[in-house]
């Protein structure tokens, strides 16, 4: 009986985070992993990698929806996995060997620094075609330096790497708010595969935990990105600049 409700607990959880998850663009990683790490007692590389697969099972639920309203600048996405995907490599390898504090500091200062920015940075963009509208080459080649440090950071850190994708698009590229975010669930499906490749390598991996978590986050990931394509791109922003602060403040009070 304990059992059972566990696993209930575990499909709730999931639905609650998926909401969130989909909402802001993000895989839910920053969520799955805390919730494996304090309620269920997990390692935290075991979490790190579990996470993975909640990810990954999450996202490919959320981007049907977005991909259905047409949010989704797959060229540029495919693009910018082109620096992310072999960051994640090295991100899963680093997890592996590093002690945890070191890259709690480095992800602790790039959420303060991008949480100012999406917080001050107000810009007035027009949506040009989506397939090609990927921004001057200086944007670009700054785009995929800080899309590699979102991928080793979403390896290593276990999360799916939106939270980090969508301000690089939204900053580095000017692209509208909206479609950075079904973008970035798009790029996380294949972040979060190259991750979680080499984490069931490391036996990081609780398959129960994670085919669960992402079970009940793929159904609250519906509502979530229903719900944001219907919220004004200023209140998404301002959202993001929060979650990001909240998301530092945990990292700088663990370090």
């Amino acid at each position: 009986m304990i059992a059972e409700y566990l696993l209930l607990l575990v499909l709730m959880l999931g639905l609650a985070i998926g909401i969130l998850a989909a909402f802001l663009g993000i895989g839910g990683g920053v969520l799955f992993v805390p919730t494996l790490m304090f309620i269920f007692g997990f390692d935290v590389k075991i979490a790190i990698g579990t996470s993975l697969m909640a990810v990954l099972i999450t996202c490919f639920s959320s981007v049907a929806v977005y991909a259905r309203h047409k949010k989704i600048w797959y060229r540029l996405g495919i693009i910018l996995e082109g620096a992310s995907v072999p960051g994640a490599f090295f991100g899963a390898y680093f997890a592996y060997i590093a002690p945890e504090y070191v890259l709690r500091a480095i992800f602790t200062l790039f959420l303060f620094f991008m949480a100012i920015n999406m917080l001050r940075k107000e810009k007035h963009i027009r949506i040009a075609d989506r397939d090609n509208d990927d921004g001057s080459r200086k944007e670009m080649i700054h785009a995929l330096a800080l899309s590699f440090i979102a991928g080793f950071l979403s390896a290593s850190l276990g999360i799916g790497g939106g939270v980090l994708k969508v301000p690089i698009m939204v900053m580095s590229l000017n692209i509208p708010i909206h479609y950075a975010v079904g973008t970035s669930v798009f790029m996380i499906v294949i972040t979060a595969s190259a991750g979680l490749i080499e984490h069931l390598l490391y036996g990081h991996v609780d398959m129960l935990y994670g085919i669960l978590l992402g079970l009940g986050s793929s159904i609250g990931a519906q509502i979530g990105a229903r719900i944001s394509l219907r919220t004004k791109p200023i209140i998404l922003r301002r959202v993001f600049g929060v979650l990001l602060i909240v998301l530092g403040m945990r990292m700088l009070m663990a370090i």
